[in-house]
């Protein structure tokens, strides 16, 4: 359904994500300012990474208008004149790549994943408790997802996370991934996928490895 979706994988280990800095808030709220220079609310769905998205979004049953691309989410939020809120060290700096580059990013605690995580279509009986809820919700047949071995970590393929599987302070070995479509080289997702690489590094520490998945490579093993 979608030959041109390129997926950068960053797998990190032993990371220390309880530590605070003054200095994340600070990259954050600069890039927020470049993307006010750069972009205006009004063309923001024109844009060909996120026309992309918003395409991939009808072809699976979802309007694009009231189901966003998490990139969507988070550039239309600093158009309208608010500041990303800080969650955590890693949720921070991939939201960071994420406004810089227009890719979607994501993450999950894999000491809380369940066997492999894949990407592929939602039968309809899959589970899915959203980030922030305590009780499961309807996941719709044909839907791309991101799954464990037992339930779903992010549904709509990049639109709501999971609870189970979310990056805490407490999270020391994460899988982060960027992603792309038409309009996003393989080049760009790993250029992408080096700063995000070396920012995880220069703040978080840890051990960490990068795939780049795609038609031709369609497994990380780690």
């Amino acid at each position: 359904m979608f030959p041109d979706v390129k997926i950068g994988v960053l797998i990190a280990r032993e990371i220390d994500n309880e530590v605070q800095s003054g200095e994340i808030p600070l990259l954050l709220r600069r890039a927020e300012e470049e993307i006010r220079k750069k972009y205006e609310l009004e063309q923001l769905a024109a844009l060909p990474k996120i026309a992309d998205w918003r395409e991939a979004y009808r072809k699976f049953g979802f309007k694009p208008s009231s189901h966003r691309s998490s990139v969507e989410a988070l550039l239309r939020r600093i158009l309208q004149g608010k500041e990303l809120p800080s969650i955590n060290a890693l949720v921070d700096l991939y939201n960071l790549i994420s406004i810089q580059h227009v890719l979607p990013a994501g993450g999950d605690d894999l000491d809380q994943v369940e066997g492999g995580i894949t990407l592929t279509i939602a039968d309809g009986t899959e589970r899915f408790v959203m980030l922030g809820a305590d009780k499961a919700e309807e996941i719709k047949k044909g839907e791309v997802i991101y799954r464990d071995d037992l339930e779903v970590l992010c549904r709509s393929w990049n639109y709501r996370e999971c609870e189970k599987s979310k990056i805490t302070e407490k999270t020391k070995n994460v899988c982060l991934v960027l992603e792309g479509l038409e309009h996003t080289s393989n080049e760009e997702i790993s250029q992408a996928l080096s700063e995000l690489k070396m920012l995880v590094g220069s703040f978080c520490r840890g051990n960490a490895q990068e795939f780049l998945l795609d038609k031709d490579q369609l497994e990380a093993v780690f």
